[in-house]
C-alpha cells in the first residue's frame, strides 16, 4: 500500500524510500521505539536499551514488559529480517527466562538514571503502567517471554519460522517499517505482519455471537473442557478447602486457563486447570518460604529450571519458589495426580501461605 497526500490539486503519492538511501541505522530505529514503544502497535513498558547479558558477549536492543508481565525482547535491523535473527532472539529470550526480578530492576534502574537511587521502585512502575494499560489484577513478571523483531522487510524464511514457532506457542511478532519521504519530512509506517491482524468484518453473516464459554460458564469450562476426572476431582477439593479453611474472594472461574482467589484485587491463589496436573499459584511474602524446605514439607521433588521440557513432563509433583519482586514471592506447585491435596501437610502449608499473603 502506498502513502496519499491530500493537497488542493487531489491525492499526490508520497514517495517511498529506503533506511539505508535516508542513512539511517539501526540507533535511529531504536531511538524512535524509545521515544514512544506504542509504534509496534501495543502497549510496553521500555526499560532496556543494549542490554549486556552476563556470561556471554550478546548485547540485546531493547527489553520491555507488556501488561501480562510477559518480558518482551525487541530486536531491530534496518535492512531485511533474515537469518541469523529469529535464533539470535531465541537465545535472548532463553537468556532472560532465567533471570529475576531484581535483574530486572537492576536493568531498569540503569536505563532510567537512577543507579544509587534507594526510592527507586521499580515494581511500582510496573504496577502503574499496568492501572494505565486497563489491567485490573496485577500479573507476576516473567512467567513468559516474548520476541517482536523489527525491520524494513520480512523474508519468506524468517516468515515460515515465525508461524511456526507461534504454533508451537512461542510468542513472536514480526514487524515490517516502511518508510516515505517528502522534502525534508521524513514518515514511517509500522504493520504487523505475524501475527495477521483478525479482519474486523469477520463475524459479518454470522448467525448471532456467542461469548467465549469461560465467560458465560466457566465452573463448566474447567471442570469438563480442560480437566480430566481425576484432576477435576482434584480441583473440586482443593476449592472445598479453600472455601472451608479461608475468608477470601472467589472462586473466580472466568479466565481461559486458571481460577482464581483473589484478596484486595490480588490473586492470592491461581489453579492452572490441566488434564494431567494441576498448577497452584501461590503469592507471598518474600523469604518466607524456601524451595528445598517446601520440597521435603510436602513430599515431592524440587522443579529443577535446568532439566530439558521432556524431563520436566515427565517429573512427579514438583514445587519451586521464585522470587517476584523485593516485597512478594510466587509458590507454583505442580500437583499431578497422585498428588493428596486432603493431606494435613498440604492444608497447613495452605495456611501459612494464607498468613504470608503480601498484604
Amino acid at each position: 500500500m502506498a502513502l496519499w497526500k491530500i493537497t488542493d490539486k487531489g491525492p499526490a503519492k508520497v514517495k517511498e524510500t529506503k533506511f539505508k538511501q535516508e542513512k539511517l541505522l539501526e540507533e535511529h530505529l531504536e531511538d524512535w521505539i524509545a521515544s514512544d514503544p506504542s509504534m509496534l502497535g501495543e502497549p510496553l513498558l521500555l526499560f532496556g536499551r543494549q542490554v549486556i547479558i552476563p556470561d556471554t558477549k550478546d548485547r540485546l536492543d531493547l527489553l520491555a514488559v507488556d501488561s501480562n508481565g510477559s518480558i518482551t525482547v525487541i530486536e531491530l535491523k534496518r535492512g531485511q529480517l533474515k537469518d541469523p535473527v529469529d535464533i539470535q532472539s531465541l537465545r535472548y529470550a532463553s537468556y532472560v527466562s532465567k533471570w529475576h526480578f531484581q535483574d530486572f530492576e537492576n536493568v531498569a534502574r540503569n536505563y532510567f538514571g537512577k543507579i544509587g537511587d534507594a526510592e527507586f521502585n521499580f515494581n511500582d512502575m510496573f504496577e502503574s503502567f499496568c492501572a494505565e494499560s486497563g489491567v485490573d489484577a496485577i500479573p507476576d513478571i516473567n512467567t513468559e517471554q516474548r520476541i517482536i523483531i523489527v525491520g524494513s522487510s520480512v523474508r519468506e524464511k524468517l516468515g515460515s519460522v515465525a508461524l511456526w514457532l507461534r504454533e508451537h506457542s512461542i510468542d513472536i511478532k514480526l514487524i515490517e517499517v516502511q518508510a516515505y519521504k517528502e522534502g525534508d519530512n521524513l514518515f514511517i509506517e509500522p504493520t504487523t505482519i505475524v501475527p495477521m491482524p483478525v479482519s474486523r468484518f469477520i463475524s459479518v453473516g454470522k448467525r448471532g455471537t456467542e461469548s467465549q464459554p469461560w465467560s458465560t460458564d466457566g465452573k463448566s469450562w474447567h471442570l469438563e473442557k480442560r480437566c480430566s476426572p481425576k484432576t477435576k476431582e482434584m480441583l473440586l477439593l482443593l476449592d472445598q478447602i479453600v472455601q472451608d479453611e479461608f475468608e477470601i474472594e472467589g472462586p473466580k472461574w472466568s479466565q481461559q486457563n486458571y481460577v482464581a482467589y483473589p484478596i484486595n484485587n490480588y490473586n492470592w491463589l491461581c489453579v492452572h486447570t490441566k488434564p494431567r496436573f494441576l498448577v497452584i499459584d501461590l503469592l507471598v511474602k518474600t523469604g518466607v518460604f524456601k524451595t528445598e524446605d517446601l520440597a521435603k514439607r510436602l513430599g515431592v521433588e524440587k522443579f529443577d529450571t535446568d532439566e530439558t521440557l521432556a524431563e520436566k513432563l515427565g517429573m512427579p509433583s514438583t514445587v519451586f519458589v521464585k522470587n517476584r519482586n523485593q516485597k512478594s514471592d510466587r509458590v507454583r506447585l505442580r500437583a499431578k495426580e497422585d498428588f493428596d491435596v486432603k493431606s494435613k501437610s498440604f492444608i497447613d502449608f495452605l495456611k501459612d501461605a494464607f498468613k504470608a499473603f503480601p498484604k
